[in-house]
């Protein structure tokens, strides 16, 4: 596997389908249909922001190389408030790994990239959000350290 920065919004809304559906399958009445020229724009605005960084990891073992995976990051400050410290958080948007390499241990590598990116810049803290319902990545997210420090609940009326 090879890791490259891209910040191809096309690219980037392409690859949206798979994460939409998956969204979408879980939470049907939560999240849009997949809107592919709706997510170019989106992502063309996130990356007017330098801190705002994806990389893909591309299979470059296959006779085509291919995307087996992406994680979106943004190095991001957030702001002291009468009731909290501020601090500088690497957030984690998107870990997506393509169906075709799921169960084969590539999130793992993707965290560990995280981690590094994040005491490369000096940053102590990751965040990332997950779905309740999500047991698999829970799991993982479990095994490697992150902890839950806070939670939505919501109400159906």
């Amino acid at each position: 596997m090879k890791i490259i920065e891209t910040r191809d919004a096309q690219l980037m809304a392409k690859l949206g389908y798979v994460m939409q559906e998956k969204h979408k399958e879980m939470y049907p009445n939560f999240f849009k249909p997949y809107d592919e020229e709706a997510i170019l724009h989106y992502f063309q605005e996130r990356f007017k922001n330098p801190k705002q960084q994806v990389f893909l990891w591309i299979d470059d073992q296959q006779e085509r190389e291919q995307i087996a995976a992406y994680l979106w990051l943004e190095e991001e400050a957030v702001a002291e408030t009468v009731y909290r410290y501020g601090y500088t958080r690497l957030y984690l948007h998107h870990i997506l790994i393509m169906p075709a390499y799921q169960g084969k241990g590539l999130s793992k590598k993707l965290l560990a990239f995280a981690d590094n990116f994040a005491k490369e810049r000096g940053i102590s803290q990751l965040e990332l959000h997950y779905w309740s319902d999500n047991e698999r990545a829970k799991k993982v997210y479990q095994q490697l350290g992150y902890e839950v420090y806070t939670e939505v609940a919501y109400k159906q009326l």
